[in-house]
């Protein structure tokens, strides 16, 4: 990996910044495109068939796309991005315990119910499920905690690279919040915010995105995904593997509308995550 920084100008930074958030969206539109003209002919005999090869073409194409420009447009490898395989056992431990312990935290609020299905329902739901959970561990780490993460550590310090691409991360999340009042709004970004600065640490302080990619992935298969909704009954939707329907009460403790993942129970992990890469990353360093 080069030891010096590259001089771009802050034009230049604001440019590459900007390409990048169009490949990360091509990526995922290219993909999805061209699987509605393939199924507009043959229609698959069950959802899941669709949506397993649309997340793996995203994520497949999203990576060429970045790829592509690391080499032709920034004339940098890969490695320079963060993006190497080097996982930390802190990291692997974190990335294992938080999603279990946060779900394990809400268990005593609720009742857990398991959705009735054949089979193959639910061998295509966890097949999609870790697929989605992977397309986007992958890629949005790709784009955050690599490349947008490195250019503005490389023009404006570190300390900006940490907050700014967790900042646009978040934002980046709130239209799934459809009709939200002020307060849902405000508990995203600055939840989705620390989840960003989060997952900055993690791969800023293990020397590789691999860390972050490996617990966004396993946070989302967990908490973000058909494989268990935490979620109070008037918010249910589609149909998880598992669910744990939790008494209405405070945003604060459900998360509001967009759920246990901006509650200050996950906060609260988040922080304590945090800590830890600032612990262990003083060691690695």
């Amino acid at each position: 990996m080069s030891q010096q920084k590259p001089a771009f100008s802050t034009a230049a930074t604001a440019r590459h910044i900007l390409v990048c958030l169009l490949l990360f969206l091509a990526g995922d539109l290219l993909s999805s495109l061209a699987l509605d003209l393939l199924f507009a002919v043959a229609r698959p005999p069950a959802p899941w068939l669709y949506q397993l090869p649309r997340a793996l073409g995203a994520l497949a194409l999203t990576w060429a796309l970045f790829r592509l420009y690391a080499a032709r447009g920034l004339r940098l490898g890969m490695a320079e991005f963060g993006v190497t395989f080097s996982l930390r056992g802190w990291a692997v431990a974190a990335s294992v315990l938080l999603p279990v312990l946060v779900a394990a935290a809400f268990l005593p609020l609720g009742e857990v119910s398991v959705t009735r299905g054949g089979p193959g329902e639910v061998l295509g739901t966890l097949a999609v499920s870790l697929a989605f959970a992977l397309k986007a561990g992958v890629t949005e780490e790709l784009l955050f905690r690599g490349f947008l993460m490195k250019l503005v550590d490389w023009r404006w310090g570190k300390r900006a690279a940490i907050l700014l691409p967790s900042v646009l991360f978040a934002s980046a999340h709130l239209f799934q919040l459809g009709s939200a009042g002020p307060g849902e709004v405000l508990l995203l970004v600055l939840g989705g915010s620390l989840v960003g600065i989060m997952f900055s640490l993690v791969a800023d302080r293990s020397g590789s995105v691999s860390n972050s990619v490996l617990m966004h992935t396993l946070w989302n298969l967990v908490m973000a995904t058909s494989l268990l909704h935490i979620t109070p009954a008037g918010e249910t939707y589609g149909s998880p593997v598992f669910s744990l329907i939790i008494p209405d009460g405070p945003l604060l403790l459900t998360g509001g509308s967009f759920g246990a993942e901006t509650s200050a129970i996950a906060m609260a992990g988040y922080a304590a995550v945090c800590c830890l890469a600032l612990v262990k990353g003083a060691n690695h360093r």
